[in-house]
Parts: structure tokens; sequence; C-alpha cells
């Protein structure tokens, strides 16, 4: 075995070592309990360490008394450090310290009164025999599932020294001062701990402190994402909770402007109405930005055939601009078929918004997607898109903060908004690996464009695009529809056929534009704010326009046999019943230009709920706005029907209005029986018939349907 001044010294330098490792766990660890009391540890074992030597040199009761002591005391300074950092205070470490004062007592007694050398060692031996046990107790009872790494390595250690002193406990043979040193024993117990043991603990402190770290990583990270979904949910409950009485204001304040006949209110009504559709706006985007926080998932990746993709998506906004009088143009300078592998929606999210801001802000001029290959690469091109209006321009200070929440240019604060616009399409170029390019010039107008690698696509696909079609694309379709809801879905419906949409709502805007342009079919609902369907028709057959041969359909809820045959009469072509189903839709405006018999049946189902109606809306919104849409109907519905019934007695016209809008928007979402009856009841009161109870009747209704509906959600939520 090595030579005792060998293992003393090899040991002196191990606790130096572990002293100062100890040290920099420490400073890397401050707030961890333990580790400040671990750095004492190492020191006192190396001040016991040169006791000890001291005493092969000077034999006396002091040195070995000090040597002893300081060993002792380290040992339970090790315990406490591991204690403290386990948070254990349990009974188990007075047992422990009793021990050793117990063990110290034998000491001394073996030393002073009945002096014998095996037995102080002896003494030392159940010393740390105890040591070992207790902090084995420790690290198998409670940090075993916490601490995993750190715990292996204090077991393994732990388990070999009290191995070691046990078997010399009970196998070493009487020594004396003279062999003591060169009993193997002694060299075996030295080396283990003086040499081999500091290594590992050590190394299980440092470990411990890490997945200390890391568990409370863990947990910052768990309490941010309970934050995020706290916070979301509270966005979400409150918004609707705003919702409600918006609805209430926004109602009110339309009924007012309606009704009154002074020209003074007027200004007041509209300005409650744009007040209230700009918080609402506000909610909206607020949810949209809140959502990129709480949603971390990857990316949704498919083929997409690019240039029918924009295609479709400027068909898609293109009315929007037309309303403005605004020129729309699509510039594509990619290959015909290029064909990439993207996630699209995001995409789409990002060119809707740049879009929706450039029509927004400019007044006069044009708006263009402008779409050219940067770099063709082997398997991927990089591209860049931009969207270019002719508006009032940014200052240079401004644009570095656009894309920052709640940040508005002078030009955005007089158009009002919220500030969120660009921050959520920043944020979604982020999740692309891209991000927005901004430059502008006052009075000219701006451009912001983004640069994005794709990769390429099955272009197999292109090839095969439309040859199994059997229905018409590329019509020119007027849509006349006020509801919000229909339009959207109508426009994403005709949008995939790549129809060419220009959108009225109102009958008097849907006259001046068929005077104005020629199409090839009029998409016409019956129920207008300010003319019925039949009142259009009939204001055209007294006027020169330019649609005189173009078809009509109906596009309408209002289905009774006495409606459809006055709707034949007035030289409909066919009927698209609501709620809109895309295949209905499709094959009318195919057959409208055939000379194909008109099929006016509605496959709707006589049921509380129909839960396909969200799969419908789901093809042309998110998941997050097809909630939105129903959490607003559904809070709304109960207030609206309480209003009908007052609107009964005081203004019958915006009674059947309300009627008539509840009535279409229930039926799309999917609440057939009830959206029936409202019909039936707005059909009622067009005849002058008597309602008796039927308002009482439909309350009653909604409340089942409501059940039905929270019934399904439940279902799929679990």
């Amino acid at each position: 075995m090595l030579d005792s001044l060998t293992l003393y010294l090899a040991s002196a330098a191990m606790m130096a070592v572990m002293a100062l490792l100890s040290f920099l766990t420490w400073r890397a660890n401050k707030h961890i309990p333990g580790t400040v009391l671990y750095i004492f540890y190492p020191l006192v074992l190396f001040t016991a360490l040169m006791s000890f030597a001291l005493h092969g040199y000077v034999d006396n009761l002091i040195t070995i008394f000090l040597a002893n002591s300081l060993w002792f005391s380290a040992s339970i300074i090790h315990a406490l450090a591991i204690s403290q950092f386990l948070g254990y205070r349990g009974k188990e470490f007075r047992i422990f310290v009793l021990a050793t004062l117990f063990c110290g007592a034998l000491l001394i007694y073996f030393t002073v009164v009945d002096s014998n050398l095996r037995n102080r060692v002896l003494a030392s031996d159940l010393q740390h025999i105890s040591e070992a046990l207790f902090l084995l107790y420790l690290f198998i009872r409670f940090a075993r599932k916490p601490y995993p790494n750190g715990s292996i390595v204090y077991i393994l250690i732990l388990t070999i020294i009290s191995s070691i002193f046990v078997g010399r406990a009970f196998l070493m043979e009487d020594v004396n001062n003279f062999t003591l040193l060169k009993e193997n024993w002694f060299s075996v117990t030295l080396l283990v701990n003086g040499v081999i043991a500091p290594m590992f603990y050590t190394t299980g402190m440092a470990l411990l402190c890490n997945e200390r770290r890391e568990q409370n990583l863990n947990q910052l990270t768990n309490k941010a994402q309970k934050d995020l979904e706290i916070r979301g949910l509270f966005l979400s409950t409150i918004s609707h909770e705003i919702r409600t009485p918006l609805n209430g204001i926004l109602g009110s304040a339309q009924l007012i402007l309606n009704q009154s006949t002074d020209p003074r209110d007027k200004p007041y009504c509209e300005a409650i109405i744009n007040s209230a559709e700009s918080l609402n706006l506000l909610v909206d985007k607020v949810l949209d930005y809140a959502s990129l926080d709480q949603h971390n998932e990857a990316l949704y990746e498919e083929d997409v055939e690019f240039k029918t993709w924009l295609h479709n998506l400027c068909l898609l906004l293109s009315p929007l601009a037309e309303q403005k009088r605004l020129k729309f143009e699509l510039i594509y300078n990619l290959p015909e078929q290029a064909c990439y592998y993207c996630d699209q929606q995001k995409l789409r999210q990002i060119i809707i918004n740049l879009v929706g801001n450039a029509i927004k802000f400019t007044d006069k001029g044009e708006v263009k997607i402008r779409v050219e290959l940067l770099e063709e690469r082997q398997l991927e091109h990089h591209i860049r898109i931009s969207v270019i209006d002719s508006g009032p321009g940014i200052e240079d200070d401004e644009i570095e903060y656009l894309t920052e929440p709640y940040v508005q240019s002078s030009a955005g604060k007089e158009k009002g908004g919220t500030g969120l616009g660009l921050a959520i399409t920043s944020r979604l170029l982020a999740k692309l690996g891209s991000q927005l390019d901004i430059t502008s010039e006052l009075d000219k107008g701006s451009s912001f464009s983004f640069d994005i690698t794709l990769v390429l696509g099955e272009l197999s696909l292109v090839e095969q695009r439309h040859q199994s079609k059997d229905y018409l694309t590329g019509l020119d379709v007027l849509l006349v529809e006020d509801l919000d809801l229909n339009q959207k879905i109508a426009i994403e419906f005709m949008a995939d056929d790549e129809h060419k949409i220009k959108l009225a709502r109102d009958g008097k805007s849907a006259i001046n534009l068929m005077q104005e342009y020629h199409f090839d079919v009029v998409l016409l609902d019956m129920n207008l704010p300010d003319l019925t369907g039949q009142e259009v028709l009939k204001t055209l057959k007294g006027m020169e326009h330019k649609n005189q041969r173009t078809p009509v359909l109906a596009f309408t809820a209002s289905l009774s046999p006495d409606e459809i045959k006055e709707y034949f009469s007035l030289g409909i072509k066919d009927i698209v019943g609501k709620p809109i189903k895309q295949q209905k839709l499709r094959q009318a405006l195919s057959d409208s230009q055939s000379s194909h018999a008109p099929s006016i049946a509605v496959e709707l189902s006589d049921v509380l709920y129909d839960n396909t109606a969200a799969d419908t809306l789901k093809s042309s919104f998110s998941e997050d706005e097809v909630s939105s849409i129903y959490n607003e109907f559904v809070l709304s519905a109960r207030n609206k029907l309480i209003r009908a019934q007052q609107l009964l007695d005081e203004d019958k016209e915006q009674c059947i209005k309300l009627l008539h809008r509840q009535a279409s928007t229930a039926l799309q979402l999917g609440f057939n029986r009830y959206g029936s009856e409202l019909k039936k009841i707005e059909r009622r009161l067009l005849d002058n018939k008597p309602l008796k109870e039927s308002l009482t009747d439909a309350l009653v209704l909604w409340q089942n349907s409501l059940e039905q509906y929270l019934k399904y959600v439940r279902e799929q939520m679990s």
C-alpha cells in the first residue's frame, strides 16, 4: 500500500481542491441552502488531517483530541449542509449528533481513562458508520427522486465508506502507535475517506445544485406557461364580457340613428358606433397577439400551388380595395408552376394583415402585392413578398417602432386601430424565420416586404390541377349581402374556385354596381338593410343597366312555398339557401351559366344543434375565430331576443330586421330548430299575422339549443 506520508499529502491536496470547487459551486448557487456551509466541510477536514499528521510527530493528548474533534465537527457540518440542501429537519439528525457526541465521549474515555488505541479507532469507525448511514437514509428517502444523478454519486460513495469502516471495525486486529500507520486497513480507509470520497462529494454537490437549478427553471417555465394560459383565459373571458355590452351599445346606437328624425343626433350616433367598433377591433387584436404567446406549435407545412394560392387570396382581398375604389394588383415574378412546401395558414395571415393595413391607410391610388424570385437554389427558392401602397407614408423615426405592440404611426393614430397588426405580423414572420422590412416616403407611399426561403413541393400536383373539376371557375360575381359572417364565408368559398367577387352591402349599392359593371352572375340576399331583394329586382326592371341577361341567384334562408314562388316569378334563376354549403353554392353558380333546372332543396336537420356547422366555418376561419363567433352569438342571443320582444310594439320593422339577422346567423352556426323558428316568426310579422306566444316559445327553444351546444362543447373538451 501507499505510505502514510504520501496519503496525507494526497488527502491534503484533495481537501484543498474540494474547498475550491465547493466555493465555486456556492458562487454559482448562492440562493441554494447548504452550499455556503458545504465550503467549511473540506476546510475543517483539512485542518483535522493536518492535526493527524502532526500527531505522528508530536504524540500527546492535545493533538489526538484536536484531530478527532475537528474530524467529528466536519462530519456534523457535512450532515447539516446536506440536511439544509434537502430541507430536512427530522429527529434523525439529532440522533446522529447524539451518536457523534457519544463516540466523542468514548474517544475521550479510551484516551484519558483507559488508554487503548484499538478502542479509539473503533470509536472513530462507529462515528464514520453513523454519518454514512444517516446520509444514506437522507438520499434514499428524500433525494433519490428529485435529485437522481446527485443521489447516485452520493449513495455509491457512502456505501463504499460504510463497508470499509464496518470491515475495519470487525476485522482489524490490535494495533499500537508503531504498527497503526503500517496497517493496511489504515491505508485503505485514508485512501477512500481522504482522497476518493472528496472527489465524489464535490461531484455529487455540483450535480445536486444543477438538478436544483433545473427544477427551478422547470418550475419557472411551468409558471410562465400557466400565467400565459391564465392570461389567455382572462383575455378571452373579459373580451366576451366586453363584447356583450358592446353589442348593446352598437344596437342601441343604430336604432337611434335609424329612428331619429333630428339631424343633430346623427354625428353622435356615428361616433358611438365607430368607437364601439374600434373597441371590438382592439379586443380581437389583443386576443390574436396573446394567442401567439400561448401557442408554440410546430409549423403546419403542406404543398401549395403558389400562383393559384396567391390569386385566390387576391380574390378574397380585392372586394375590400374596390369598396375604396383602389386599384389592386398582383405582380407575380416566379415560375408559373412553382409549388412550395410551407405553412400556408401563417403566410396567409401575414399577407392579409399587410394588405388590410395598406387598404386601410390608402385613400386613393393603388395597392400591389409583388412576389419575386431572389435566388434559385437546389430544392428551394429564396423569394421576396412585398405589399406596396400609395398611402400617406410613414416618418423615418417611426418605422423602427412599428412592429412593437400598441405602437402606431401618425397616420395610424388618425385612422384609428389597435397598434397590434404589425406586431402580430412580425411575430408570425419570426416563426417562419423571416422579418419585416419597411420602407416609406411621405406622401408617396410605403412598402412592407419580407424575404423567405421556401422548399420546393411536389411540382406534379400543379399539372393535375383542374383536370377533374365538373364545375365552373373564374366567374365575375356580384355578392349582395349585409351580414359579415355570410360575406366572409361566401367570399372564401368562391375564392377557392377563382371567382372574381365584387361586394355590395345593401340594395342601392347593388343597383349602382349593376349599372356600372357587367357580371356573370348575381348572388342576391333577399333581406337587405334598405331594400328587399324583390324591390332590387323590380327597380332594375324599370331602368337601363349592364346586366339585363345576367342570372340572379336568391341568397336567403326564407324558403316558404309562397316565397319560392315569388322568387321565380321575378326571374330568379336558382336559390342558394342559408346556411351556406360550399357544394350547393358551387353547383348553383355553375348551373347559372347553363340551362339546368334549379335545385332549391336545402338539407337542414331538425335538431337543436348541428355540430357539422362548425366544420363549415373552420374551412373559412381559424379555430380562435370560430370560437369567438360562437361565443359572441351565444352571449348575445338571449339579450337580442328580449330586445326583439321590446321592439315588437315599438318598431316592428326593426324587430323584423333583428330577427332576420339572428335567424341567418343561428342557421349558419348550426342552431337549426331555433333559426327556423325565428324565420317563421319573421314570416308571420311580414304577413301581419298575430304572434301569440311565439317569442316566449323561441326563448325556451333557445335555452334548449344552448344546453345541447354546451353539451357538445363539453364532450369535445373531454
